[in-house]
């Protein structure tokens, strides 16, 4: 999304939830799939250039994966090149970049260094710049933000506690003082990007001035008196990433710089948790896509020219296999992320944002690991240890890592399952509208599509339409949200369920106008549909095994750990 209202702005389309819901295939994405602008196209790829010449000539990824430092005044020069405004209108500074042009800018610079694709996405659409759309217009809280915003002060998003992020209430606390014109602050955050850096936070806290709590976004200013910086935290992947803990021990926040969700509102507004959800999946899918392409391109490389028994590598079946599911998988994650971002206002594509997170970073993940695997002893060493012995440096081991991480950012992937399941069940009623019979024929658009994607759209209409009868059923058995709601393994399930179909539909949708796209999506969706079976079966099961029980404790044959030796004391030593 944009600080303002953009001329010329596409026409809003429905989410792929409304079809998930309805039970009927999204006939917008398929026959009206979007395509970016050309000068908006023009525009994000001269930027993208440029940042990539600028971390070519700059920064050695290696280096900075060994040393964990990021090379003397290269932030600076970002900054005073607009890099760090790629999104923020012109009048403020920016470069006003589409948020698609954004997010392809993002991932080429993650394409060569995932730590430095990630610090610009944390600036970019975590900083609180991305909020000014929520802001009070003509408010001293916006006139604060844009002030920031001009000057390019480093900010980020404060919410992840020791407690951990997924608490119903953060456990900082936000008492008002007793004239009601500021907010006193107490508490902790950890895993903060920017925090070593950051002159401004926007900080989640829990108010507490009434029998029931509220929640609420505080800007706080890091010179405040009472706020600290505690650790560096490193990873270990994404080496060099400002991340770190803050603490917070009676920091007074000016009433006028809180957003909250109003007196008849305990939550945050809508438009504030939306922008939360574009930002995860910006700040995860553009490095996550960035990963992807790396491997594509080692794999290919290392496979022409390396031969087994006098064969290319490329000759071998199993080979081909694994490098044509890699493309594509690149092909089903861009055409998702298209979908996402272009055609439409993307705080109406809040659906996609959740589960888009978890699409593209999976997806990384297991292109990262397949890539270790087709090297073998190469893709298991180091990119260093490779150099001193004359061999191609790739750096397989290091994106792996960086994949890894993807995965946590934002939020685990299960537990952005859980929030997509209940997203989807939420909007299902015990006395919903009636759906269409489980077994009507699909009435398929004349989408141009090869005669296997046809079938593949087919397979797609039909589990569209069982996925809206299973969520109904589920509804009607379980009517009390908070029991159905408990089932998490369910809920996760209807999420990887929903994620496929997504990417399916995208995949075919975006064949039609993308050249070599039939082959692509074809190979995608054989797999896809495969997946699909696995998560039916578990969805379906009539029985399962006592999971809670089994956690709880050993079986009765299960051999018993040796009890750990005390620590030495000093004096035994």
């Amino acid at each position: 999304m944009t600080s303002e209202p953009r001329e010329n702005a596409p026409r809003p389309a429905p989410s792929f939830l409304t079809s998930l819901v309805s039970g009927r295939l999204p006939l917008e994405m398929l026959l009206d799939f979007p395509e970016e602008d050309a000068a908006e196209e023009r525009a994000s790829d001269k930027v993208a250039a440029e940042v990539l010449g600028l971390l070519t000539e700059r920064l050695d990824p290696e280096e900075l994966d060994r040393t964990r430092e990021i090379p003397a005044g290269l932030l600076e020069e970002v900054r005073a090149r607009g890099f760090f405004s790629l999104r923020d209108e012109p009048a403020l500074g920016g470069l006003g970049l589409s948020d698609f042009g954004t997010f392809r800018v993002l991932e080429r610079a993650a394409g060569w260094s995932v730590t430095l694709g990630q610090l610009l996405a944390i600036q970019n659409v975590i900083g609180v710049g991305i909020l000014l759309p929520a802001l009070p217009p003509g408010s001293e809280l916006e006139a604060l933000v844009r002030r920031h915003v001009r000057d390019v002060t480093f900010s980020g998003f404060a919410s992840s506690e020791p407690t951990g992020q997924n608490n119903s209430w953060p456990a900082t606390t936000a008492v008002p003082t007793e004239d009601g014109s500021a907010y006193v602050l107490d508490g902790e955050k950890l895993f903060i990007g920017n925090a070593p850096l950051a002159g401004i936070l926007a900080v989640a806290a829990t108010i507490r001035d009434g029998e029931e709590p509220r929640s609420g976004v505080f800007f706080v200013e890091t010179d405040t008196p009472g706020f600290s910086r505690t650790s560096r935290i490193e990873f270990m992947g994404s080496h060099g990433l400002p991340i770190g803990g803050v603490r917070l021990e009676g920091v007074r926040v000016p009433a006028a710089h809180v957003l909250t969700g109003g007196p008849d509102n305990v939550r945050l507004p809508a438009r504030v948790m939306a922008i939360a959800l574009l930002s995860a999946f910006f700040s995860n899918a553009a490095p996550a896509l960035g990963v992807a392409r790396q491997c594509l391109d080692g794999m290919r490389a290392f496979v022409g020219r390396r031969a087994i028994d006098g064969r290319g590598l490329i000759e071998y079946d199993a080979v081909q296999r694994r490098l044509a599911a890699t493309r594509a998988e690149i092909f089903a994650m861009d055409a998702m992320v298209r979908w996402s971002f272009l055609g439409a206002d993307p705080m109406g594509r809040m659906f996609e944002h959740l589960v888009g997170k978890n699409i593209t970073t999976r997806a990384a993940w297991e292109i990262a690991d397949r890539t270790v695997a087709v090297l073998g002893g190469e893709g298991f060493e180091t990119a260093e240890s490779k150099s001193r012995r004359g061999a191609v440096p790739f750096p397989a081991e290091r994106l792996l890592r960086d994949a890894r991480a993807l995965r946590v950012s934002g939020n685990v992937d299960f537990m952005i399952d859980i929030q997509a399941g209940r997203l989807l069940l939420s909007r299902f009623r015990p006395d919903g509208p009636a759906l269409p019979p489980l077994e009507e024929p699909a009435e398929l658009p004349d989408a141009g599509l090869s005669a296997a994607n046809a079938d593949h759209l087919r397979a797609a209409a039909h589990d569209i339409r069982r996925l809206a009868h299973t969520c109904a059923g589920l509804v009607r058995r379980h009517p009390d949200p908070a029991e159905l709601f408990a089932r998490e393994e369910t809920l996760i399930l209807l999420s990887q369920v929903s994620s496929e179909l997504l990417t399916i539909c995208a995949a075919l949708a975006r064949a039609r106008r993308a050249p070599a796209g039939q082959d692509l999506a074809d190979a995608y969706c054989t797999a896809a549909r495969v997946r699909l079976l696995g998560l039916w079966a578990r969805l379906t099961a009539d029985r399962e095994p006592d999971y809670g029980r089994i956690s709880r404790g050993p079986a009765e044959d299960e051999p018993r750990a040796q009890a750990a030796a005390p620590t030495p004391t000093v004096a035994e030593h």
